[in-house]
């Protein structure tokens, strides 16, 4: 039998039970669904935060107060001697120290959590406009002279209460009143777009902390090495502190170690949608296996024609392979839909971050696999049918 036979017989068998394939397919169609759709959002913010900071702030360094990126700070905090032993490496422009954490911020007697960056605002301003590339939707920056002044993210401002905060307007922060003198512009990272700047010398009582800091930003002058201005970094840290529990990190290096969070994270979601697979794949074997049996007389006549074993085994092994990759098909579309609508909302909702990916790679590699999971499931079930005994097939036994 041609091979364009063995794939026209195996069509018509899956066509001739249409409910019985349909039902087989969702199984696959909900695996790949689930897993063309984490893999994109994924991958897509993975790759959105590796662009962002490896092109805009490549001149920056990131020292935090440990060496657990992404989990609890188990490390001391920084000192001015700290920031002083810094400001000592050649090459440097400038070094903003400063303390991040969370407050609760209410405007017209409402409340919300925020994140609360602490800066000394001539130093901040530069690094954020010049590095990073920030400017403000309104107002102005902050200043030196400011006391009891602020800067809000543009999510803080324009989604966060019933009414819209404007420059001029007064929050409360902890026990303090605040005048919001500037609004960031959008920027798609929640981490900015959901935080107040405020001066750290009349702001720090919030934290009840004096002279101490939890994250320092460097700026490196144009045309120095960054590496090498980072590996001098960690050796004046270490002679100022007296350990190595803290982290020096480059655009490159704090990109990577987001990335593997994400990957982590990635991987453990595709884990648990890997499950639904499996489900697909036992219908797919449970499908094969009653569509032998209902065939067995066919096969008999396949086999009394001179049909090979490896002939019915093919027909079996394909039947179940396009019943993968139909699944496949269908769920890599409402997969993509998906993880383009959940970008859609999460964009509303001032998450731009959150991107979905979607490449030739992703969508050729998942239909090959949900291919590849169809012969496997089909494969055991179409070789026992393969070695029926004729005589036994046509006689009805």
């Amino acid at each position: 039998m041609k091979t364009k036979d063995i794939i026209s017989f195996a069509g018509k068998n899956i066509t001739r039970k249409k409910t019985q394939s349909s039902l087989t397919i969702i199984g696959i169609v909900i695996g790949i669904l689930a897993i063309v759709s984490l893999i994109s959002l994924g991958y897509g913010v993975q790759n959105y935060i590796r662009g962002e900071i490896t092109t805009v702030g490549a001149d920056i360094i990131s020292i935090l107060p440990s060496q657990e990126f992404g989990g609890p700070v188990s490390g001391k905090n920084f000192k001015d001697k700290d920031v002083n032993a810094i400001k000592n490496v050649k090459g440097i422009s400038n070094v903003l120290p400063g303390w991040f954490g969370g407050q609760i911020i209410e405007y017209r007697d409402q409340k919300s959590y925020a994140n609360t960056y602490l800066i000394t605002p001539s130093i901040y301003s530069d690094i954020f406009i010049n590095s990073f590339g920030y400017s403000l939707d309104s107002g102005r920056w902050l200043n030196d002279n400011d006391k009891n002044s602020c800067i809000l993210g543009y999510n803080v401002a324009k989604n966060t209460f019933n009414r819209e905060v404007r420059v001029g307007d007064r929050v409360t922060i902890g026990d303090n009143r605040y005048k919001v003198v500037g609004i960031l512009k959008e920027t798609g990272n929640p981490r900015n777009d959901n935080a107040i700047t405020l001066p750290y010398e009349s702001s720090n009582d919030l934290f009840k902390i004096k002279d101490e800091y939890n994250i320092i930003t460097v700026s490196v002058r144009p045309g120095e090495d960054v590496v090498k201005i980072s590996e001098d970094i960690k050796k004046e840290i270490e002679k100022s502190r007296g350990d190595e529990n803290f982290s020096v990190l480059t655009s490159e290096q704090l990109a990577e170690s987001i990335n593997s969070i994400f990957s982590v994270l990635t991987l453990f979601l595709v884990g648990v949608a890997g499950i639904s697979l499996l489900v697909g794949a036992v219908g797919i074997s449970n499908t094969m296996h009653m569509s032998i049996l209902e065939r067995r007389k066919d096969i008999g006549i396949l086999k009394a024609l001179g049909a090979e074993n490896n002939t019915i085994l093919s027909i079996f092994v394909i039947e179940a392979g396009f019943l993968g990759l139909f699944g496949g098909i269908i769920g890599t579309v409402f997969g993509i839909l998906i993880a383009k609508a959940i970008e859609y909302f999460a964009k509303i909702a001032g998450y731009g971050l959150i991107r979905a990916w979607i490449s030739p790679e992703l969508i050729f590699g998942v239909l090959i696999f949900s291919f590849v999971v169809g012969i496997l499931s089909g494969y055991f079930p179409a070789r026992s049918g393969a070695k029926l005994n004729p005589v036994d097939t046509l006689r009805g036994e």
